[in-house]
């Protein structure tokens, strides 16, 4: 008796149905290098220092010097990055610590330079170009500045703080007396128009921040764009020589230019740092490969209606071809 049309027929069904089952989970993205455990936890630190971290394994991830677009890094300042991670289920947060032994946390001169670190994730189910994507592969970046904690931790630092003997005399609507700072001289609508990166809506010119983490989107060298929704919150911390910087948002994504970390329980991220003393900024920096991250407690996405249906009708037709091929080959008999 011959079963190789119906076994095949079989064997092929099958193998849809198990394809339409990894397509319901999206396209794994394979480990990338070394590994770093997010642990669970009750609940996420904010502080730096809080002895909650040492719950976290620490991975020591290697830097090299970004040699590529311009500007260049030809030798790096900073060699190594100590990283961890936690969450909660619902959120989670990454400690990034490295050696440096000048605080530069202010960027107001042209001869000045902060201090920086950012994290890279794939927006997508392929692993994009480390040096922030290419078109079609775009990234999400979470940059914090040292600069911008400094304004969180003493005040927004102004021209006037790098200047104090040089101030513009007047500024139309704005009140107080010169030097005029901001935001307290440029409370109305009408004296914020004359503040001309403010009025454009420039993130660097924001008096009020609400995180020294700025959310970036992009698709290769030179793309780097602000995003309007900012859900990354921060801190950042220098003491010893060292500092120590916190990154934590939701696992969900807020929208669809965001990484999305929800119902994954591996992914791939890379780790970028500049160091103000040096003169680093933009491409001028070092930065890791990719490692995978390793989410404790993630809960893999469950499949969407249509593909579950699809699979149900794929094993029903299946069957019904399997039953029909049987029919045939007996009356044949």
């Amino acid at each position: 008796m011959n079963r190789d049309p119906w076994i095949r027929l079989a064997a092929v069904g099958l193998l849809f149905v198990a394809a339409l089952a990894l397509a319901a989970r999206g396209t794994a993205l394979a480990q990338q290098g070394p590994l770093l455990t997010s642990a669970l936890v009750s609940e996420l630190p904010a502080d730096p220092s809080a002895p909650a971290w040492q719950q976290a394994p620490v991975l020591e991830v290697p830097l090299g010097p970004q040699p590529v677009a311009l500007p260049r890094l030809l030798d790096v300042s900073v060699a190594t990055l100590a990283v961890r991670s936690l969450n909660d289920g619902k959120q989670i947060a990454f400690l990034l610590e490295w050696t440096d032994l000048s605080r530069d946390a202010h960027a107001t001169r042209p001869d000045q330079f902060r201090d920086a670190a950012a994290i890279l994730f794939a927006v997508g189910d392929f692993l994009p170009n480390i040096c922030m994507g290419t078109p079609g592969q775009q990234t999400n970046l979470w940059h914090w500045k040292a600069d911008w904690q400094e304004d969180i931790d003493k005040g927004f630092q102004d021209v006037v703080d790098a200047y104090p003997n040089f101030y513009k005399d007047s500024y139309p609507f704005a009140t107080g007396q010169p030097p005029f700072r901001v935001p307290a001289d440029f409370g109305s609508a009408e004296a914020q128009q004359y503040f001309i990166a403010l009025a454009a809506g420039n993130p660097f010119a924001k008096p009020d921040r609400s995180s020294p983490v700025e959310e970036l989107v992009a698709a290769g060298f030179g793309t780097a764009t602000h995003k309007t929704e900012q859900r990354v919150a921060g801190r950042g911390v220098w003491a010893d020589g060292h500092w120590r910087v916190v990154f934590s948002r939701p696992l969900a994504a807020p929208d669809t230019a965001s990484a999305n970390l929800a119902g994954r329980s591996e992914v791939p991220l890379a780790f970028a740092v500049w160091d103000g003393a040096h003169q680093e900024a933009g491409a001028r920096k070092q930065l890791s490969s990719f490692v995978t991250a390793r989410i404790e407690g993630a809960r893999e996405a469950v499949p969407p209606p249509y593909l579950v249906g699809g699979a149900v009708v794929v094993l029903l037709a299946t069957a019904a071809a399997l039953l029909w091929l049987r029919s045939r080959r007996r009356s044949a008999a």
